[in-house]
């Protein structure tokens, strides 16, 4: 995952624009019970949102869901999100 900027005017807008999403996704990934269920969970997040949003805003969507998940507790989810690798990308 790129380096993405974490405060100013678009990051910002990104929390403003997918309030939704990242409630969602911090919610349903909290709720897995194991790392595979977890990482089921990142995946359709990830996925459902590239359907609604694209590839262009994903870097900071996973940024701001793996910071939420940090402010949560939930640590090692965060760092899941992080390093989850998409379909196609190298290990």
């Amino acid at each position: 995952m790129s380096r993405v900027k974490t405060d100013g005017p678009p990051i910002a807008k990104a929390r403003a624009t997918y309030l939704l999403e990242l409630a969602r996704g911090c919610s349903y990934v909290d709720s897995t019970l194991s790392p595979d269920t977890g990482d089921r969970a990142i995946a359709e997040i990830i996925s459902e949102f590239r359907e609604l949003y694209g590839d262009q805003e994903l870097a900071i969507f996973r940024k701001l869901l793996a910071e939420n998940l940090r402010r949560r507790g939930k640590q090692d989810a965060a760092s899941a999100v992080v390093n989850f690798k998409l379909a196609g990308q190298l290990r």
